[in-house]
C-alpha cells in the first residue's frame, strides 16, 4: 500500500511539473508588462511632480507599481499561505458567494465524510463558501472552494467536492491565483483602427499582462484540460468514480457542443464523454485503500 501511494505521489509531481514550467515562463514573459507599467507609471509621475511642484519618489514608486504584482504572484506560489487566504476571500466577494447555513454545513460534512472513510487522512479545505446557483457544480481557488446550493441538495456532493478536492490538493488552484495575480486588467486583442490610438491602446494591452497571456493561453488550455483528467482520477481513488461519471452524464453531458479545433481551443474542460468513459473503467476500491 506504501508503494502505491509513493507511486501515486510521482505520478501526481509529474504530471504537475509542466505546470510549474508553463508559469515559469508565463512570469518572464510578464516581466515585459512589468517594464511597460514602471514606464507608465514614471511617466505620469514625473508629470504630476512637475505641476505640483511636489518631490516625489517617483523611481521607487515605478518600480513597485511595474513589478509588484510578479512579487505578489510569484510568493502565492513559493509560499501560498501568506497568499491564498486574502485572495481567496476576495473570490468569494467576486463570486457573490455566502457563508453556509447549518443545514448546507451538514450536508458538506455529510459528503465529506464520505470521502474521509476512504482517506481518513483527507482534511477539508480551509475555507469554503456557497454560492446562490443551483447547478450541481462546484470550483477551487487558491485555498478556497465554492460549493453551489444546488450541489449540496443533490445525490453527487460528495464525487463533486471529490473532484475539486483533486485540484485544491494539487498545484492547480495556487497556479490559477497565481496567473490571475499577474492580470491588473482582463482586456480584448486591440484592433487596427482608429490608428492614431493604437499605439496607446497596445500599450494599454501589454501593460495589463494580457498581452503575454494571448501568446501562452492555448497552452495553458491544454494543460488546464489535462489537469481536469487528473483530478477525475483523485476522486476516483476516493471511491467516486461512478459517481462522479453521473454527474457529468446528469449535469454535463446534455449541454456539450462541439469545439472547433478543440485540441488548440481556448475551452477549459475536455469533452464530458472521453471523462466518463474513463470514470466508468475505474474500478471502485475497497474501504481503506486510495
Amino acid at each position: 500500500m506504501n508503494e502505491a501511494r509513493i507511486s501515486t505521489t510521482a505520478r501526481g509531481l509529474a504530471s504537475q511539473s509542466p505546470g510549474i514550467v508553463l508559469y515559469t515562463v508565463t512570469l518572464a514573459g510578464q516581466l515585459f508588462a512589468a517594464i511597460a507599467r514602471a514606464l507608465i507609471a514614471s511617466v505620469v509621475l514625473e508629470i504630476v511632480g512637475l505641476l505640483t511642484g511636489w518631490t516625489i519618489p517617483v523611481n521607487a514608486i515605478s518600480l513597485a507599481v511595474g513589478f509588484a504584482p510578479l512579487a505578489v504572484s510569484l510568493l502565492s506560489v513559493l509560499c501560498p499561505p501568506l497568499v491564498a487566504p486574502i485572495d481567496g476571500r476576495w473570490w468569494e466577494m467576486s463570486q457573490g458567494g455566502r457563508a453556509p447555513e447549518q443545514d448546507e454545513r451538514e450536508a458538506f460534512q455529510r459528503a465529506f465524510n464520505e470521502l474521509q472513510a476512504v482517506d481518513p487522512t483527507l482534511r477539508p479545505p480551509r475555507h469554503w463558501f456557497v454560492a446562490e446557483e443551483p447547478a450541481c457544480n462546484a470550483s477551487a481557488y487558491a485555498s478556497s472552494l465554492c460549493v453551489n446550493r444546488g450541489l449540496l441538495e443533490s445525490p453527487y456532493a460528495a464525487a463533486v467536492i471529490a473532484h475539486e478536492m483533486g485540484h485544491l490538493r494539487s498545484s492547480d488552484t495556487h497556479l490559477t491565483s497565481a496567473l490571475s495575480l499577474l492580470l491588473i486588467r482582463p482586456m480584448t486583442t486591440p484592433g487596427l483602427y482608429p490608428l492614431w490610438s493604437l499605439p496607446f491602446r497596445c500599450l494599454g494591452w501589454v501593460a495589463s499582462g494580457q498581452a503575454v497571456f494571448w501568446f501562452t493561453g492555448n497552452t495553458w488550455e491544454m494543460y488546464w484540460r489535462t489537469r481536469e483528467f487528473a483530478a477525475d482520477e483523485y476522486a476516483a481513488r476516493l471511491g467516486q468514480a461512478h459517481a462522479l461519471a453521473q454527474s457529468l452524464t446528469r449535469e454535463s453531458l446534455p449541454h456539450e457542443r462541439p469545439i472547433p479545433h478543440m485540441r488548440f481551443s481556448r475551452a477549459t474542460h475536455p469533452y464530458t464523454k472521453p471523462r466518463i468513459a474513463r470514470l466508468q473503467a475505474h474500478p471502485t476500491p475497497p474501504p481503506g485503500e486510495h
